[in-house]
C-alpha cells in the first residue's frame, strides 16, 4: 500500500492535476473569505466553507477522474493488477493519496481564520468553526470515495468527471427534492422497487455473479412486497423519510451548524466505506478477469 500511495501522490505533482486541484480549491475558498470576512465582515469562518460547497462539486472530479481511468487508458493497470500488492492496498493507497491532496487544501485554509483573529481582531465561534471544518472534511472525503468508484468504471477521464459531477448534483438536489414527492404508499413502493433494482445491479457489478445477485434481488423484493401487504401504512411517506435520512447535504448542514451527533459522523463514514468497498470489488473483478 505504501508504494501505491507514494507513487500516486508523486503523480499528482508530476503532472498538473494536484496543482490545479489545490489552486482551484484555495482560489475559491479565498474568494469567499474576501467576500464574507473582509467585505461583509463576518468573522465566523463557517460562512466561507458553506459558500464553497456548491462549487467544489465541480472541482473534486478534477482530483478523482484520473485515479483509475488514467491507469486503464495507459494500460498501466495491468502492471498494477499483476503486482504482489493486495487489492485493498491498491484501493487504500490511491484513496489516501487523494486524501492527502485534500488535506493540503484544508491546512492552507487554516491561515485564514488565524488572519481573522490576529489581523482583524475577530472572534470565532469555536463550535461552528470546528463543525464547519469537520463537515467540510467528511463531505470532501465522501466525494473522493464516490469519485474514485466512478473512475474505476471507465477508462475515459472526461466521462468519469462528467458522471461524478452529475452524481454530486443529484445528491445536492435530493437535499430538498423529497419535499415535492407525494406521500402515497404506492409511490413509495414503486421507488423502493426501483432502488432495489439499482442495488442489485451494483451487487452484480461488484461480484459478477448473476445467480447470487438474482437470488438477493428476489428475496429482497419478496420481503418488500410482503411488508407492503402486511403493514401498508408503513409505506405512507416512507420515501420522503428515507431520502431525508440518507441526504448527504442534510447531515452536512447539521454538522456544519454545530450539531455534533454521532450518527451523522457514522453516516459519512459508512458512505466512504461503502464506496471504497465497491471500488475494491471493481478492481478485484478486473484483477481476475
Amino acid at each position: 500500500m505504501k508504494a501505491v500511495f507514494l507513487k500516486e501522490l508523486k503523480s499528482y505533482f508530476k503532472g498538473l492535476t494536484g496543482y490545479i486541484f489545490i489552486g482551484l480549491m484555495f482560489l475559491v475558498i479565498s474568494f469567499y473569505y474576501i467576500v464574507y470576512t473582509m467585505y461583509y465582515q463576518y468573522a465566523d469562518y463557517y460562512y466561507v466553507l458553506d459558500a464553497c460547497v456548491g462549487l467544489i462539486m465541480f472541482i473534486f472530479p478534477v482530483l478523482t477522474m484520473r485515479i483509475f481511468s488514467e491507469e486503464m487508458r495507459n494500460k498501466t493497470d495491468q502492471l498494477l493488477l499483476t503486482s504482489p500488492v493486495k487489492t485493498s492496498g491498491i484501493v487504500l493507497g490511491k484513496f489516501l493519496a487523494c486524501e492527502c491532496i485534500f488535506l493540503i487544501v484544508i491546512l492552507l485554509t487554516l491561515i485564514q481564520p488565524l488572519v481573522t483573529i490576529v489581523q482583524f481582531k475577530g472572534t470565532l465561534n469555536s463550535a461552528f468553526t470546528f463543525g464547519g471544518y469537520l463537515a467540510f472534511f467528511l463531505l470532501g472525503t465522501s466525494f473522493i470515495a464516490i469519485g474514485m468508484f466512478i473512475s474505476s468504471l471507465t477508462e475515459n477521464q472526461l466521462v468519469a468527471a462528467v458522471i461524478t459531477i452529475v452524481v454530486f448534483m443529484l445528491l445536492n438536489l435530493t437535499n430538498g427534492l423529497y419535499n415535492i414527492f407525494p406521500s402515497s404508499r404506492y409511490f413509495s413502493l414503486g421507488l423502493l422497487i426501483a432502488g432495489l433494482a439499482l442495488l442489485v445491479f451494483l451487487i452484480y457489478r461488484a461480484i459478477s455473479d448473476v445467480i447470487i445477485s438474482g437470488i438477493v434481488g428476489v428475496v429482497m423484493l419478496l420481503a418488500l412486497l410482503a411488508t407492503f401487504f402486511i403493514i401498508p401504512t408503513a409505506f405512507d411517506g416512507l420515501v420522503v423519510k428515507i431520502m431525508k435520512e440518507f441526504s448527504v447535504f442534510e447531515r452536512f448542514g447539521d454538522i456544519f451548524t454545530g450539531v455534533f451527533e454521532l450518527n451523522h459522523v457514522v453516516f459519512f463514514l459508512s458512505v466512504i466505506v461503502f464506496f471504497l468497498f465497491l471500488t475494491y470489488q471493481e478492481v478485484e473483478k478486473k484483477r481476475w478477469s
